[in-house]
């Protein structure tokens, strides 16, 4: 430190001394004492509004720098988010779907390039994604409740976590997403007995299942655009694990 502010005194002095020596021959050359007042004034008038202008500007630069520094961190978040939960939540809730053709589409990422993410999400936010679980089998509801429970619980301290980290607040969608998990969870949390679940409570629970499906859905599109964009080599692990593929694999096979 001492080293640094020795080296900015060094720099004072000599930008002083220059100072001296051009407006000390602009005298000698000239003799018109009045006229180099007369710019040194009005050039002080000046440093104000430079400093008011470059202040306003740093500003702005310096908050737009750390938003994007704080949205990049949240963008990585998510993929500690769909590696804990997301992904099995996915594999869960498509596995019952009724209208698993309303992301047919997604089994094919691996051929997508920047555009395509972007109309998907385009898609995705002018209309709901289709979701049923009500043709389950009554003798196989209280099985794929009781396990999306069991995720749901085993997860809950992580989820809770993301929803305290006021960062997060700038995520509006995310925020959502986080917080219909949270919903769905105190649902079946307060069900201790699944199998008194009647047709009437699953249609409930059926709501619940969709409205963290769609947000699931979107994020993970979202996600996926991200690493495209930025971390082209991070994307061939999440399409082989594409949650939405009953066939895929982690294995490279090819």
């Amino acid at each position: 430190m001492s080293k640094r502010l020795s080296w900015k005194a060094k720099f004072s002095i000599l930008m002083v001394i220059l100072i001296i020596i051009i407006y000390g021959s602009n005298y000698l050359v000239l003799g018109d004492a009045e006229h180099i007042i007369s710019y040194i004034w009005t050039h002080l008038g000046f440093i104000p509004v430079d400093i008011l202008i470059v202040a306003f500007l740093l500003d702005e630069i310096i908050e737009r720098k750390e938003k994007e520094a704080m949205l990049e961190k949240l963008d990585m978040l998510m993929s500690t988010f769909f590696s804990e939960v997301g992904n099995d939540l996915i594999s869960q809730l498509s596995t019952v779907n009724k209208y698993k053709a309303s992301t047919e589409n997604l089994k094919s990422i691996k051929n997508w390039n920047n555009q395509d993410y972007e109309n998907k999400l385009t898609e995705l936010k002018n209309s709901n994604v289709d979701f049923s679980a009500m043709d389950i089998p009554l003798e196989a509801r209280e099985e794929f409740l009781e396990n999306l429970r069991t995720l749901l619980a085993d997860k809950r301290e992580f989820i809770i976590n993301l929803i305290n980290n006021p960062n997060l607040l700038e995520k509006e969608e995310f925020t959502g997403l986080i917080n219909a998990i949270l919903h769905l969870d105190e649902e079946l949390e307060h069900r201790q007995k699944l199998e008194l679940v009647t047709d009437a409570d699953f249609a409930h629970l059926n709501g619940d299942m969709q409205r963290v499906y769609e947000k699931l859905v979107y994020e993970w599109v979202y996600y996926l655009r991200y690493l495209n964009k930025h971390y082209p080599y991070m994307i061939a692990l999440i399409i082989r694990t594409n949650p939405f593929d009953e066939t895929a694999s982690v294995y490279v096979t090819e």
